[in-house]
């Protein structure tokens, strides 16, 4: 029990330390720093048990080799700081250039860079002007115990370079890239952007992700894709559900905003032929929406169904099957929350929306056209059944849609798909209309 307890306080102060923040990092050095020291006084401490006439300072001290040992110590640090500066630049420039240029701003954030660079600084200059005043004699400063010290800093300057170069493994890692940006997707920042506004990019908190995820997209890296759409929505339902002091004209902008950036992605798939990207910005828009309309942010839930019928329309005109029905199947489970919620506006304006979706399928003869018509079959009953304020004309619509799939069928010659099409059709007219 009591090593259980203890392995997750490790874990938690691990967490802690790791965290981008700069107190966090401070604290982790500072930790370094204090466990060297402790060590070198146990080293120290074992030296004088074992050998009785061993102290430590004394004056025994041999200042030509004291100041050879000091000159080779700062040229070493200097020429290592040097080498670890042109490689962590190469890193960023690599990342950028995998990424995105935007990145950047991420390394330049990065605050171990900056520690290492000071504390580098610091023991470089201490050991330059202990190197000037070694042959002095002195008598306010300990010769032997500064030495010492920059020994002791030399060596704590180099078990910092363990640390620095695994955070900056880790930060070209697409996921820690990822996590990084998306912590930078506020409410303040989105409502920021402005559509008239020349910088817009600049400020736009949400466009670093995206380019992030236009890039995987077009290396068929799907994971990296996956990742970047999980963070941003994590970000943008968070902002939704959890501010009490969002008001309904931010709500429509920032899901708005946001409902434009993923689609972007969805268009770029789409063009590209990307289904996998497709598919994960419907699932996207199902998410929130699904989510959002539980919780009665129904602007927001209206975004997320309007986007998955305008990525829908755009899938049935590249005749692309598969996506299309996952975007029918993602606009049914939100029209349902809706109807269930009583949500007339809405219900009514996803409906219609959703029929056409439907008998655009029909007319790019996509086989997902049998099941959506099912479907719309099941939203009108459900719809009647809630007592809907405008199910009758929901009715009326979708009867509709079914006449004029029944036409095509007819004239293409789909046997199977007039024969479900007029099932729906007559079925729908007994029920609204006895």
């Amino acid at each position: 029990m009591l090593p259980n307890k203890l392995k997750e306080k490790c874990n938690e102060l691990a967490d802690y330390f790791d965290q981008p923040a700069w107190k966090n990092r401070i604290l982790f050095y500072s930790a370094i720093f204090l466990s060297i020291a402790l060590a070198f006084i146990i080293i120290f401490g074992i030296f004088n048990l074992i050998i009785p006439n061993f102290t430590f300072p004394n004056n025994a001290i041999n200042y030509d080799n004291e100041r050879y040992l000091l000159s080779a110590l700062v040229q070493s640090l200097a020429a290592t700081i040097a080498l670890v500066i042109t490689l962590s630049l190469v890193a960023v420039q690599l990342a950028a250039q995998s990424y995105s240029p935007r990145v950047i701003d991420v390394y330049k954030r990065n605050p171990d860079m900056w520690i290492l660079l000071c504390i580098y600084i610091i023991t470089i200059f201490y050991g330059l002007g202990l190197i000037k005043v070694v042959e002095l004699d002195i008598s306010e400063i300990n010769m032997e115990g500064a030495i010492f010290v920059a020994y002791f800093m030399g060596f704590f300057a180099f078990v910092c370079l363990v640390p620095y170069m695994l955070k900056t493994l880790d930060l070209l890692k697409p996921s820690t890239v990822i996590k990084l940006l998306a912590a930078d997707i506020t409410k303040e920042k989105i409502l920021r952007i402005s559509d008239d506004d020349e910088n817009i990019e600049d400020k736009d908190s949400i466009q670093p992700l995206i380019d992030i995820i236009n890039k995987a997209t077009e290396n068929n890296d799907y994971e990296t894709t996956r990742n970047g759409l999980k963070a941003i929505r994590k970000k943008y339902i968070n902002i939704i559900l959890r501010d009490r002091k969002i008001t309904q004209n931010e709500e429509r902008k920032i899901s708005g905003i946001v409902s434009k950036h993923i689609c972007k992605v969805g268009n770029l798939a789409i063009n590209k032929g990307k289904e996998d990207t497709l598919l994960e910005t419907i699932s996207f828009f199902e998410h929130c929406g699904k989510v959002t309309a539980i919780k009665d942010h129904n602007i927001s839930a209206l975004n997320s169904a309007y986007s998955i019928v305008s990525l829908g329309f755009r899938a049935t005109k590249k005749e692309l099957d598969y996506p299309t029905q996952e975007a029918i199947d993602s606009i049914k489970i939100i029209e349902d929350i809706f109807i269930e919620n009583k949500a007339d506006k809405e219900a009514f304006s996803v409906c219609i929306r959703y029929a056409k979706l439907i008998e655009e399928a029909a007319n790019n003869n996509l086989q997902c056209t049998e099941y959506a018509i099912f479907l719309l079959e099941e939203v009108v009953l459900n719809a009647l059944e809630k007592e809907i304020k405008q199910n009758q004309i929901m009715a009326d619509m979708s009867i509709n849609t079914l006449e004029r799939i029944i036409e095509y069928a007819m004239e293409t010659k789909q046997k199977n798909l007039e024969v479900r099409a007029r099932r729906s059709y007559f079925y729908l007219k007994e029920n609204v209309w006895g």
